[in-house]
């Protein structure tokens, strides 16, 4: 029965792993600052980075500079106060 759990352990901890999408903080041409997410990993979907910039950004919302469904990376700027 060890054996069991422990394997189950194992299996959450990898997904929980994959699930983390990763942000780097960044600066563009104009001098804003910009935020490049990545939300690769079994568990995250486009709609992962969305949600993502949105908690960044909070109610002042964000403009895209650039954003690759496919690869689910996002680079956005937040709007003005």
């Amino acid at each position: 029965m060890r054996i069991g759990w422990c394997c189950v352990l194992s299996l959450t901890l990898c997904l929980a792993a994959s699930a983390c999408s990763t942000r780097r903080t960044t600066y563009l041409p104009d001098g804003r600052k910009a935020y490049a997410i990545s939300c690769r990993g079994y568990l995250n979907s486009w709609q992962s980075c969305l949600v993502g910039a949105g908690r960044i950004c909070g109610t002042r919302g964000y403009d895209t500079i650039r954003g690759e469904e496919y690869d689910r990376e996002l680079l956005f700027a937040c709007k003005g106060p």
